[in-house]
């Protein structure tokens, strides 16, 4: 009786058709076991967080083992629902910033705060005033951690005190360069006048965040304390996303003087830094 060849079931070795996860563990084809149609969505954002805008269509209908239109199909409701990012024309995909937001608005502060807290002591080495880092959760801004130098300001910037959205530099920062439905959620909360220097005004506010975005920093003066100035600068990540800002404070008089601009260039780099860092960051905890 001739042996069966050893690529046949009955030599009881069969070739692996199925494809893998980006971790090793098998995905689910379109005819393959599967715990449902929400697998193989979870299977495509796997692959797009593990080559982050590395992935044409044709990569990620190869690697899922998924037909291409069926590949095409996924990634369409996925792009729909704000989970990835480009594809087509725009070129290759990358996950979506409703998806990258719901990382980084659920991550413990400790990643964050052990990454950032080194660019804060050099900031505030360099300048000698208080630094901290303030991030979006939802349409509020909290302050993560801070580093400073003179114990009678650290009082302003405790880990998530929630910074006005309406007075704050860090939170000007921040919301000058989000979308129109999440700045009108920030702006409908109770605006309170906490000083004379307070804007209340809705749309005075949104001309204040347009000139943040030009300028690419805001400015506290004396409009959450009297005598309390702030400069903010966002810290943009690669793909030009904020969901960070950079902060300093201390006396009105100090952080404004001739040298403000000084403060800001400094600001400005350690922000790029910053980025650069916590994209990194943010990529290995996704895999946790």
């Amino acid at each position: 009786m001739p042996k069966a060849p050893v690529n046949h079931p009955a030599a009881g070795i069969v070739p692996n058709t199925q494809a893998m996860r980006a971790d090793g563990r098998p995905m689910a084809g379109e005819h393959g076991p599967a715990s449902g149609p929400l697998d193989r969505y979870i299977s495509l954002l796997e692959l797009v967080a593990a080559f982050p805008g590395a992935l044409i269509l044709t990569d990620v209908s190869t690697l899922s083992g998924l037909p291409k239109t069926t590949a095409h199909r996924l990634l369409t409701g996925l792009a729909r629902a704000g989970l990835v990012e480009g594809g087509g024309r725009r070129g290759a995909y990358q996950l979506g910033d409703r998806l990258v937001r719901l990382l980084h608005n659920s991550a413990a502060d400790g990643w964050i705060s052990a990454l950032a807290r080194p660019h804060l002591e050099a900031l505030s080495a360099r300048i000698g005033e208080t630094s901290y880092l303030c991030r979006v959760v939802g349409h509020r801004v909290q302050v993560v951690t801070s580093e400073a130098p003179a114990a009678q300001w650290r009082t302003f910037v405790q880990p998530r005190v929630e910074m006005a959205p309406h007075a704050a530099a860090t939170a000007k920062a921040i919301l000058a360069f989000q979308d129109e439905a999440l700045v009108s959620e920030a702006l409908a909360e109770p605006l309170p006048r906490l000083t004379a220097h307070t804007v209340t005004d809705p749309a005075r506010i949104r001309d204040i965040y347009a000139k943040a975005r030009e300028d690419g920093f805001a400015t506290c003066v004396s409009e959450i304390d009297e005598g309390l100035g702030a400069l903010g600068v966002p810290v943009r990540e690669p793909g030009g996303r904020v969901l960070y800002s950079l902060g300093v404070t201390g006396p009105v008089q100090r952080i404004m003087d001739q040298r403000w601009e000084e403060r800001v260039s400094a600001m400005k780099e350690v922000a790029g830094a910053l980025a650069t860092t916590l994209a990194a960051g943010s990529a290995i905890a996704a895999r946790t």
